[in-house]
């Protein structure tokens, strides 16, 4: 039997596990984490639906040819940072198909999502200079600001929504000389470079758990500022959302015609599906996801 629904300031739910958790929430042998909070009644059907895109747009291209027939050249995330996946499930994936996609690619993911522009707000509303390959954090105030300014409130998130912010990443890696991509691409070989991100933090994690969110996503190489600074690493949003609480963490998503879209409409929530991989053993997958407004 599941147990009752904690507040965040409850949580751990299992005293062994980490700080935060929410192991065993859903059972011992869970393996959809927060996915448990999608409903067969989400805030817009597909029949209610009057245009449809591929959030992936145009920019989400493949090389044509690599040297490894079987190597897909994407940065995707299915595991925390640490050696843990969610439950304490073991994260050795040569030897373990627990937690692994290929569990949410059995019903998919779908819901109501708000999309938030942060870089469109920040950059045209505030009038900034957003470098996006640095550590620069976005606070959850801002989130809330943006929302306002789009005209919807995160006071209205329901249970079984998805979170979707646009920080502008993937918008200046288009945009920027060749040279400086091919640096930023050869750096990210051998170690993870700083990049644009939501700042970790208890606000944003009390918010994500007591609203019962399913699932986040964004355009930079992490749903994070990345480094996170010492002082924030109680709050590492990966180990909270992945190893904690089973959170899928969506990450360079491209939401350029998303932006366009929702700008021209004027409509910042939307019905979005994500088809997971069927891939058995799998821990990351690209989205495909589909926007239906």
């Amino acid at each position: 039997m599941q147990e009752p629904y904690p507040t965040f300031s409850a949580l751990p739910v299992d005293a062994k596990g980490p700080r935060g958790n929410a192991w065993g929430l859903w059972g011992s042998d869970d393996q959809l984490g927060t996915l448990n909070h999608l409903t067969a009644e989400p805030g817009l059907s597909r029949e209610q639906a009057t245009l449809a895109f591929n959030i992936l747009g145009r920019g989400s291209k493949l090389p044509s040819s690599t040297n490894y027939p079987e190597f897909m050249p994407l940065t995707t995330n299915g595991r925390s940072t640490r050696n843990v996946a969610a439950n304490g499930t073991d994260a050795d994936i040569m030897h373990t198909k627990k937690k692994d996609v290929h569990h949410m690619a059995q019903s998919g993911i779908a819901g109501r999502a708000y999309f938030l522009d942060w870089y469109d707000w920040a950059t045209k509303e505030q009038g900034r200079t957003i470098d996006t390959t640095s550590p620069h954090f976005i606070p959850f105030s801002e989130l809330h600001q943006t929302a306002l300014h789009q005209g919807i409130s995160l006071d209205t998130m329901r249970t079984g929504d998805i979170l979707v912010v646009r920080s502008g990443y993937l918008a200046q890696y288009a945009s920027m000389p060749e040279e400086k991509r091919a640096q930023l691409d050869h750096e990210y070989e051998t170690t993870k470079p700083s990049n644009i991100g939501v700042e970790a933090s208890e606000d944003l994690l009390s918010f994500l758990w007591d609203k019962q969110i399913a699932a986040v996503a964004g355009d930079s190489r992490s749903f994070e500022a990345w480094p996170c600074p010492e002082e924030k690493k109680q709050w590492h949003l990966h180990q909270w959302l992945l190893a904690g609480w089973g959170m899928p963490i969506g990450e360079l998503w491209d939401l350029e015609r998303l932006s366009e879209v929702a700008r021209k409409l004027g409509r910042y929530t939307f019905f979005l599906t994500s088809a997971p991989m069927n891939v058995p053993g799998g821990v990351a997958s690209p989205p495909n996801a589909l926007a239906f407004f």
